[in-house]
């Protein structure tokens, strides 16, 4: 299975959401970052307070990203992946591969952003580090020893 690794071209697909609504690819804005000119939203499940926080602890309930539906695409690709019979070797390679392209694609967007000069700083330094994280997750997958 390989996907396509180009960031020369416009993109068609909505990968990124801001308060759990699509926004523009294009528009060049690491999905956790806002304009100063959009109002904030908090996030549900953030405490308020240090007690808050202590008696959400003590609950063992922690603030998590809210969940996205999943795209026509996406359903497609997972019932495929749920009637296949793959190995856990070949399960790590689907894996891995779905890992490079999100890892290849916040490298493009870092390189891209990096030639405007009209980009924010926060903003390459937000794609960057998140392409750090996927790089990190793709050595640690790949270190998994299932032979």
């Amino acid at each position: 299975m390989t996907l396509p690794h180009d960031h020369s071209g416009p993109r068609s697909f909505r990968y990124r959401f801001r308060a759990g609504k699509p926004i523009d690819p294009n528009e060049g804005l690491h999905p956790e970052m806002t304009d100063d000119n959009q109002p904030q939203t908090v996030a549900a499940g953030i405490p308020d307070s240090p007690q808050q926080l202590i008696a959400m602890q003590n609950k063992d309930q922690r603030p998590e990203k809210p969940e996205r539906g999943q795209s026509v695409k996406v359903k497609e690709v997972l019932d495929l992946i749920n009637k296949l019979e793959t190995s856990a070797v070949e399960d790590q390679q689907i894996a891995l591969e779905l890992v490079r392209h999100l890892e290849s694609f916040h490298d493009g967007i870092v390189e891209e952003m990096q030639e405007d000069d009209d980009a924010k700083h926060s903003q390459i330094v937000a794609w960057a580090i998140d392409a750090d994280r996927l790089m990190r997750a793709r050595v640690l997958l790949d270190s998994v020893d299932l032979d």
